[in-house]
C-alpha cells in the first residue's frame, strides 16, 4: 500500500529513478504520480525514458494535468526552470504534496505552504517504514551517484544512520 494516494512530481527525481531502473520505487511512496506537461517533456527526451513514463501512462499511474494559473507560472520563471514551475503550481492549485530535489524550487514551494520531500526523503521514509535495507539503500544511492545525482556525504550519513 502507497503512502499516499496522489502526489505530484518534479522531473529530477522520474528521470533519476528511471535512469537506474528502479521507477517502481515511487509507487511505494504514491499509487499516482500527476506531472505537468513540462515535466513529461523534459523527462521524455530519451527514448527509453519516454517509454518507461509512456507505460505508467497507460496504466494510469502517471497522469499529465494541465496548470491553471499560468500567470503564476511565468511569475516563478524568473527564479526556476519551466519543469519546477509548473510542478509547484499544480501542487498548490491541487493541494498535493510534492516531489521536488532542487533547492531553490523546494524553498520556494515550501514558502507556498507545500509539503515537498525529495528523492533522498522517500528513501528516507522506505527505510523508517522497512521497506528498504541499509543494503539496498547504499546501491541505489551508487546507482543514482553514478547517473549524477547529487547527494552531500551529510544527507547519506543521515540516510544511513
Amino acid at each position: 500500500m502507497a503512502l499516499n494516494s496522489i502526489v505530484i512530481s518534479d522531473s529530477t527525481t522520474l528521470i533519476s529513478l528511471i535512469n537506474i531502473d528502479r521507477f517502481e520505487l515511487l509507487f511505494r511512496f504514491s499509487d499516482t504520480i500527476m506531472i505537468a506537461p513540462s515535466v513529461y517533456s523534459e523527462v521524455s527526451v530519451l527514448k527509453s525514458a519516454k517509454k518507461v513514463l509512456d507505460k505508467h501512462i497507460s496504466l494510469s499511474k502517471v497522469l499529465i494535468n494541465e496548470v491553471k494559473n499560468s500567470k503564476k507560472v511565468k511569475e516563478l520563471l524568473i527564479r526556476l526552470d519551466l519543469g519546477e514551475s509548473e510542478s509547484i503550481v499544480l501542487a498548490k492549485e491541487k493541494n498535493l504534496p510534492l516531489i521536488i530535489d532542487e533547492k531553490k524550487g523546494k524553498k520556494l514551494a515550501l514558502s507556498f505552504g507545500l509539503d515537498t520531500i525529495g528523492l533522498v526523503g522517500i528513501l528516507l521514509v522506505y527505510k523508517k517504514r522497512g521497506y528498504l535495507s541499509n543494503d539496498e539503500i547504499v546501491e541505489i544511492v551508487t546507482d543514482l551517484k553514478e547517473v549524477s545525482f547529487r547527494i552531500s556525504h551529510k544527507l547519506l550519513e543521515l540516510l544511513l544512520s
